[in-house]
């Protein structure tokens, strides 16, 4: 069984799609489970899905999870904090798509809500299953998706097929799908370009963007998993 698991934009989708073609897995017809850890059931050897920080009550509920799927491997996928952090806001911006609401984590308040919950269930987590959980850096897996997939296939002990580093040809969420026709290694450093990123959607929000960045939570998730600052 197989969980991509961390809070949003952090990669979790194409690093999903790049084991939708592995044949020892069998994903769930919709990406995306945030029922998961709430059942209280033992799911299939070959569950393969991506789930959010986000829809996990508490710690608890993912400890008993974890105990009861104990054939459960977890990738923790994460990124820079600060175009993760970017990414939220513009995402999650008030768009006619979204019905013009505002995402939950696409605020400054909101954001570090969601980090800090995804970085308290990790600390915990690699604590009591060290030897199921395997961070992966979206970074990683856009600069040289063949290397890191095959790093990641033989931490998981399944063999690497081919199709595995195209997960960009079955994007199954819908929006991503039509961003995204190529393996898109432009959303590697998009602070460093923070005027102009996003048709300069934070031109005018730096105020917002310094507060975030400056957070507790983003300082602590970039010491963490050993990020460079560099502006």
């Amino acid at each position: 069984m197989l969980v991509i698991l961390s809070s949003g934009r952090s990669g979790t989708n194409i690093l999903l799609e790049c084991f939708t073609k592995n044949s020892y897995y069998i994903p769930t017809t919709y990406p995306e489970d945030k029922e998961l850890t709430k059942r209280n059931i033992e799911y299939p050897q070959k569950y393969l899905c991506k789930a959010d920080t986000h829809y996990i009550s508490n710690y608890q509920e993912f400890f008993d999870f974890m105990v009861k799927n104990q054939h459960c491997e977890i990738l923790w996928s994460v990124r820079h904090p600060y175009d993760w952090c970017l990414s939220k806001l513009y995402r999650g911006r008030p768009t006619k798509s979204r019905g013009y609401k505002i995402a939950d984590d696409a605020t400054v308040d909101g954001c570090v809500e969601d980090l800090t919950k995804m970085y308290n269930i990790y600390k915990q987590a690699i604590i009591d299953f060290p030897l199921r959980i395997l961070v992966v850096k979206m970074e990683d897996l856009l600069t040289n998706i063949e290397k890191e997939v095959k790093k990641i296939c033989n931490w998981l002990g399944i063999i690497y097929e081919k199709e595995m580093s195209t997960p960009h040809l079955r994007m199954r969420h819908k929006g991503k799908k039509e961003r995204y026709k190529t393996i898109d290694k432009s959303q590697i450093g998009l602070y460093k370009d923070i005027d102009t990123i996003y048709d300069g959607y934070f031109s005018k929000r730096k105020k917002t963007v310094d507060k975030l960045f400056n957070s507790e939570i983003v300082q602590t998730l970039i010491k963490e998993f050993k990020y460079e600052t560099n502006l």
